[in-house]
């Protein structure tokens, strides 16, 4: 076997811990009162772990998009979005800190948004993977999420949270993160199996 490094694995466990990570400081949010300030406050301890993910995230993107570790349009499937999930963390992170309007940070988690629930619909439609409806909720997840956190970026910037329309984004951002842990967890056992008895060469 050939030098080959699979980082899909843990990067789907990054995944599932940015997307839990951010439905729990967002349901921090729940008793925040009218005041931008009092909600950026509350999102403020979040930013530290959302650019250690982020950074992690961007970087083991961009290896994949450049070096094409998967075959044909796997590669695609997984690593046009992947990075840009890493510089979305980074950018929400920064803003937050920053004290800057999340509503512009929102829009362009809108239009990822979308992007990625197109890319989860081709590859369920095409039946990649060996779980394909696996891979539409999880994409599907992802994208919705990330198209409802426009109008919660809004809110917050206006110190007034639509409660209804929170508890849904908490929830759909924990389980599409339970679900990435599923299929992590589940790829596991085969991996560490198949590279038993292998090591790069130099």
């Amino acid at each position: 076997m050939a030098l080959f490094v699979d980082l899909l694995t843990a990067q789907l466990f990054s995944m599932a811990a940015a997307f839990i990570l951010t439905g729990y400081s967002l349901a921090k949010l729940w008793v925040t009162q009218n005041s931008h300030e009092e909600a950026i406050n509350k999102l403020k301890p979040f930013s530290i772990p959302a650019l250690i993910l982020g950074a992690y995230i961007t970087i083991t993107g961009l290896y994949g998009s450049m070096l094409w570790p998967l075959p044909g349009s796997y590669n695609l499937l997984f690593y046009d979005l992947y990075p840009l999930l890493g510089l979305g963390l980074i950018g929400i992170a920064m803003t937050i800190r920053s004290g800057y309007k999340l509503e512009y940070m929102g829009f362009l988690a809108l239009i990822l948004g979308l992007i990625t629930a197109y890319y989860g619909y081709m590859g369920y439609a095409n039946n990649m993977t060996k779980e394909p409806f696996a891979l539409f909720l999880l994409y599907g997840g992802a994208g919705l999420s990330s198209i409802l956190f426009y109008p919660i970026s809004y809110q917050i910037d206006r110190g007034k949270i639509n409660r209804i329309l929170l508890i849904v984004e908490v929830a759909l951002l924990v389980l599409t993160g339970l679900l990435a842990t599923y299929i992590a967890a589940g790829a596991i056992p085969s991996h560490l199996k198949m590279f038993a008895n292998w090591a790069p060469f130099i």
